[in-house]
């Protein structure tokens, strides 16, 4: 364990707030018959690693793909499976009543054109008020989503964005993912006054020149600097999405990065790899562009490294996060995507809808996604899946729910990862007795 996590911790057994939220948890665990401590504390070792923890406004950010302890997010987290009894047997067994997160797609425009952007060449239709988006963000607390992300195209376009934000109660937190343009310190307070708990703002090097030749614009990078010191003096969890290639994914450009993740103050810097979808579906020219396993072990290896070190940005990755090691890929069992037009989408990147939220029951059409998905897949679905939808013309992206159904069916992984692994032993073990 590190310095900072055993600090962490000492500062969590002696907060009241977090022992009652807990404790509270443990209560309703222990009335499944397969519940056991010895397995549960294996779990939360899987948890913590590679994991610096953060305290934020009293609050401590295990990973912030969770909601932080303590809150009433969390609570919904760890409880919300279909049925309220054997809640720790269902989350052992990835059944959920609701994705952990779901992220909310507000608009299609943007004011900038990125290289790598996942959003371009899908199918656009009348996209959802605010009164339309403010229903769904009921529907889905209700079914028990904790975390809610704001992304777009560019979310900050939407002039009542501080209303749709203010309209999440405290059930889920909330993450506005931005480029930064207009995200002013007077907006960022408004944010932080309606109720907003992180912004992610993009910033994928250190290099002014590169990240500009990235974004095509000549100013990205000092919107970016300029919007992460914005929602660092508001208060908000701020976070840097850094998108790197497998050529500029080298020890160097990620600590340069992180010194600058520093000098500018951020909590987080989230590490994120280039996806076959929008703009770079179908280039064939881009041998040194996606990750290969290499890249995502060097990733992980930069993780482990940087998050003992004192002083910086806690480190999270999706190569991390997705690997067989710890969660696997939750698109569609953990994970949801909702387009400016209402279709639901197991992830950002991946074009099979399972329906429209204006004309489909939300709740029936994520768990029909659930079961169709599956359980965890074994890394990124999307790098996998993608490869195949390149068969299809994209004009007819998303895909439509049974033609998604159908491809996700026979793409159903077997074996679980790691954590769900370990949290099934106890399971096991009732069985064999």
């Amino acid at each position: 364990m590190t310095l900072n996590n055993f600090i962490r911790i000492l500062g969590m057994a002696f907060n009241r707030k977090v022992r009652r939220l807990l404790g509270r948890i443990q209560r309703i665990y222990r009335k499944d018959p397969n519940f056991s401590r010895r397995i549960s504390l294996k779990s939360t070792k899987v948890m913590l690693w590679g994991e610096k923890i953060v305290k934020h406004n009293d609050q401590y950010i295990i990973s912030s793909f969770i909601p932080p302890i303590p809150s009433r997010a969390y609570f919904e987290f760890a409880t919300s499976t279909p049925q309220k009894e054997h809640v720790y047997t269902q989350q052992s067994l990835s059944i959920r009543s609701a994705p952990i997160s779901c992220f909310l797609a507000l608009t299609n425009a943007c004011n900038f054109n990125c290289k790598h952007c996942s959003a371009k060449g899908r199918k656009t239709g009348d996209e959802l008020t605010s009164e339309q988006w403010i229903t769904v963000i009921s529907n889905l607390q209700d079914m028990g989503v904790s975390v809610i992300g704001f992304t777009g195209g560019e979310p900050l376009m939407l002039k009542d964005l501080e209303k749709i934000i203010a309209a999440v109660d405290d059930r889920s937190v909330s993450i506005l993912y931005t480029n930064g343009k207009g995200l002013t310190y007077e907006r960022a307070l408004e944010f932080k006054k309606n109720g907003l708990f992180s912004a992610a703002v993009s910033l994928d090097s250190h290099c002014r020149d590169t990240f500009n030749d990235m974004r095509n614009s000549s100013e990205a990078f000092d919107i970016s600097v300029e919007a992460i010191k914005n929602s660092r003096k508001a208060g908000l969890y701020t976070m840097m999405q850094s998108v790197f290639t497998k050529e500029t994914a080298t020890e160097k450009n990620l600590f340069d990065l992180f010194k600058l993740g520093k000098e500018l103050g951020v909590h987080e810097i989230r590490v994120l790899e280039p996806i076959r979808s929008g703009y770079l579906f179908d280039r064939d020219d881009l041998e040194n562009f996606f990750f290969d396993n290499e890249t995502r072990q060097k990733i992980i290896n930069f993780q482990l490294k940087i998050n003992k070190k004192l002083g910086y940005p806690k480190m999270t990755s999706f190569a991390h996060t997705e690997s067989d090691a710890k969660y696997g890929c939750g698109a569609g069992t953990q994970h949801s995507y909702i387009t400016p037009s209402g279709e639901l989408l197991p992830c950002d990147f991946v074009p099979l809808s399972f329906g429209n939220v204006l004309k489909d029951d939300l709740s029936k059409i994520w768990i029909e996604m659930n079961k169709a998905i599956g359980i965890p897949k074994s890394g990124c679905f999307a790098n996998k899946i993608n490869q195949e939808l390149r068969t299809y013309d994209k004009n007819m992206f998303p895909l439509d729910k049974e033609l998604s159904k159908e491809i996700c069916l026979r793409l159903q992984d077997k074996t679980f990862p790691r954590i769900y692994q370990i949290r099934q032993q106890a399971i096991k073990h009732q069985l064999d007795n």
